[in-house]
């Protein structure tokens, strides 16, 4: 198992009286001793995401967002926060790679890398082209609700998470158009307890095992309706009332395949939350446990953007 932990400290806004009580700065990131001795150096992977680690506590030890104390009060020059900690013991890639004739949305803009320059030339370059929901992407609230936060917007804290997997293969073989609902939500909790809040809950339906297929991916009948699974409405409503960051799934869609009205992202984004549609792998996560990093591109004011996605397996 290999630790990362992280801690807050002067990095923030100070005033003289806080600087001086702190002579000597405390690292704001580091990679336990355990992880070094165990890779022989800090892996730059781990170390940049230490940048995006929930950290919780605002300056001067006071919750991020709410009211902090006046210049030069005691209460400025707190002592450092207690560090946050990611035991894990692998890392799961939950994003499909990039291609040519890879699956994408019937009528979108599929991924297209065009070479600008080649080794002949001394060096090699290329330029892409895509739809912003190509591949394992992020839906941020703007793509349904105008003047909503855009993909650049997601707070970080919200960007690495704990996750919730919720597994329905089994009902998926059997039905293709599964939704989720209240029932296999209550199901769940029966078993695991309440689903927490601030987690990110994954739907684990299998439909990734058929992304490198691009015809049984989006599954299309005669009529040119897609069948895959999805969160039903009122699944998605009582996680909304479970105060989840977010949802993601293995397929095209948070809405099932025949959807009419996209209700489910009518309902998430309305509600301020994200959505992480394409995903990978999510059969090697636990049902618990795991946390799972969203590292989306911060497309100034996106509706949607590609992200790379992982999660650290205890």
């Amino acid at each position: 198992m290999y630790p990362i932990t992280s801690s807050r400290h002067d990095h923030c806004p100070q005033s003289p009286s806080a600087r001086a009580a702190q002579r000597r700065p405390h690292p704001r990131y580091r990679l336990t001793r355990a992880a070094e001795q165990r890779t022989g150096r800090p892996s730059w992977l781990l170390a940049a995401l230490l940048v995006a680690l929930p950290l919780g506590a605002g300056c001067g030890g006071t919750t991020s967002g709410s009211a902090t104390a006046a210049p030069d009060s005691p209460t400025t020059a707190a002592t450092p926060q207690a560090p946050h900690v990611i035991g894990y013991s692998r890392i799961v890639d939950l994003t499909h790679p990039l291609y040519d004739e890879m699956a994408f949305w019937p009528g979108g803009v599929p991924f297209r890398k065009i070479q600008l320059v080649g080794y002949d030339q001394g060096y090699l370059l290329h330029k892409f082209e895509m739809g912003e929901n190509v591949g394992t992407h992020v839906d941020a609230p703007r793509h349904f609700v105008e003047g909503t936060a855009g993909v650049d917007a997601i707070p970080l804290q919200q960007l690495v998470v704990p996750a919730v997997v919720i597994d329905v293969r089994d009902q998926v073989a059997q039905n293709p158009d599964y939704q989720l609902g209240v029932a296999d939500i209550s199901a769940w909790e029966a078993t695991n307890g309440p689903i927490p809040a601030g987690a990110l809950v994954l739907l684990n339906t299998g439909w990734h095992q058929r992304f490198a297929e691009p015809g049984r991916y989006t599954n299309q009948d005669a009529d040119q309706v897609m069948h895959f699974p999805g969160y039903g409405p009122e699944g998605a409503k009582l996680l909304i009332e479970r105060d989840v960051v977010g949802i993601g799934i293995d397929t095209l869609s948070l809405d099932h395949g025949p959807s009419p009205d996209f209700a489910t992202h009518r309902l998430m984004l309305a509600a301020g939350k994200y959505q992480v549609e394409n995903l990978a792998n999510l059969d090697q996560l636990p049902t618990t446990g795991a946390t799972v990093v969203i590292a989306v591109l911060p497309v100034r004011d996106g509706s949607q953007a590609q992200a790379r996605a992982f999660a650290f397996v205890p």
